[in-house]
Parts: C-alpha cells; structure tokens; sequence
C-alpha cells in the first residue's frame, strides 16, 4: 500500500512539476512577446521627406565692436557703414518627425556685408565688403496644416569661411571715376556658427510639388575676425527663403 502510495504521489509531483514548467515558459514567451511589441516603433502614418531648393534675399549688416585688450581699437569711419542687399542659395532635405514636428539639414552659400560711402562737392569714395561662407543649417521646425503648411523653427548653421571681396569705387576731382575689387581668405576666422530663426509657409501645389515662402533671421555667433584684429564683426541677416520642395 505504501509503495502503491509513493508511486503515486511521486506521478502527481511529476505532473505538478511539468505544467508548472510548462506554465512559466508560456508567460515567459508571453512576456517577450510584448517586451518586443515594446521595442517595435511603428512608422509614422503618412510620414515623408522632401528635398527643396531655395534663394534667400536678405538685408544684411553687422554689428562691429572694439577688441578688448592689447587689441583695442577705435572705430572711426567704420562706424558709418551700413547694411547691404545679398543673394545666398541652399539645398537640403526637411523629414517629418511627427505630425507637428520636422528636421531640416542642408548645404548653403551664404553671403552678408557692410558698405560705406563718403560724399565731396567733386569727389566720392565708397567700398563695398562681402563676406561669403558655405554653411551647413540644422533646424528644427514645426509644421502645421495641410495645402497650406504654417513652418516656423529654430536652429544652427556651422559655417566655413570661402573668402572676403572688397569692391572700391571713388571718383577724384577731375571727375575721374575708378575702381578696383580685391579678394582675401586670410586673416579671418575660418570657422563661424549662426543662430537661425525662421517663421513663414508652404503652399501645396499638386501630390508631390511644394512653393516655399519663409522669412528667416539670421545672427553670428562668433566674430569673424580673428582674436587678435582691432575689431569684433558679427554678421546680422534678415530676408526670406524663396523656394521649391518634392516629396520623396
């Protein structure tokens, strides 16, 4: 009767012990199952990206101050330069992030400068500087609506000095008139970051063809003069990014 017993309960524990094995591998698969549904991100629905083209007009100018210093020095006439109008032109891509947020990257060449002119009875002088650079805007934006998309965001454009041409004009007072153009690469900074800002729209014009209208702001960070020059140069921008985009 005992050994009927224990071969008995010895089968019962056998049993027990297997379901229960059996049990903790299926909530144990269960379990991984949805860890991995956890890992999946499913794409956005209706998600895209589009490359675009642009030419950007701008009103640009700077803000120059004194070097601190050893450095230092005066401002003088430089103080009456002004602003001048640029044309700058960029390529890039924009991705959709989510419904409301997108990421721009791109390849520019971008251009500001300063002018200055100083006026006789009979004579005249007056010389031109633009500075140009190939900047490499990130952004991020927002987006808003459909046919008519609302852009507005926020970034940075890393930007490699390509060179300085100063155009000189003066007329003397055998009315005269004269120019030169001189073009420099040294003796700047070759490395400068702009903040950007931008605010405007795109309009939709068929499946997959866009019209970009959008207003940007565009600030120096750094000088682009190096440290030991008399002056600190900023460059300041203020235009609008006129443009096609496609859906790829």
């Amino acid at each position: 009767f005992k050994l009927m017993f224990m071969k008995k309960l010895l089968i019962f524990l056998m049993v027990s012990l297997s379901y229960s094995l059996f049990a903790q591998l299926e909530i144990s698969k269960e379990n991984s199952e949805e860890e991995k549904d956890l890992m999946v991100i499913e794409p956005l629905p209706n998600a895209h990206s589009e490359v675009f083209i642009l030419a950007n007009w701008s009103k640009t100018t700077r803000e120059l101050i004194p070097n601190t210093g050893i450095f230092e020095g005066e401002l003088g006439e430089r103080a009456n330069e002004t602003g001048i109008d640029t044309w700058s032109f960029g390529i890039g891509i924009r991705n959709e992030i989510n419904r409301f947020l997108s990421w721009e990257g791109g390849l520019s060449l971008l251009k500001n400068g300063e002018e200055y002119l100083y006026k006789e009875l009979d004579s005249s002088y007056k010389y031109v500087n633009t500075y140009s650079y190939i900047g490499m805007p990130i952004k991020l934006l927002f987006t808003y609506g459909d046919k008519f998309k609302l852009i507005a965001g926020a970034g940075v454009v890393p930007q490699m000095f390509v060179g300085l041409k100063t155009k000189t004009s003066w007329t003397n007072s055998k009315n005269v008139n004269e120019s030169e153009e001189v073009k420099v690469k040294s003796g700047y900074n070759s490395f400068v970051v702009s903040g950007v800002f931008n605010l405007g729209g795109q309009v939709s014009l068929g499946q997959k063809l866009s019209l970009n209208i959008i207003p940007e702001y565009r600030l120096q960070l750094n000088s682009s003069f190096v440290s030991i020059d008399k002056f600190k140069h900023f460059g300041r921008s203020f235009g609008v990014n006129m443009g096609l985009s496609y859906k790829i």
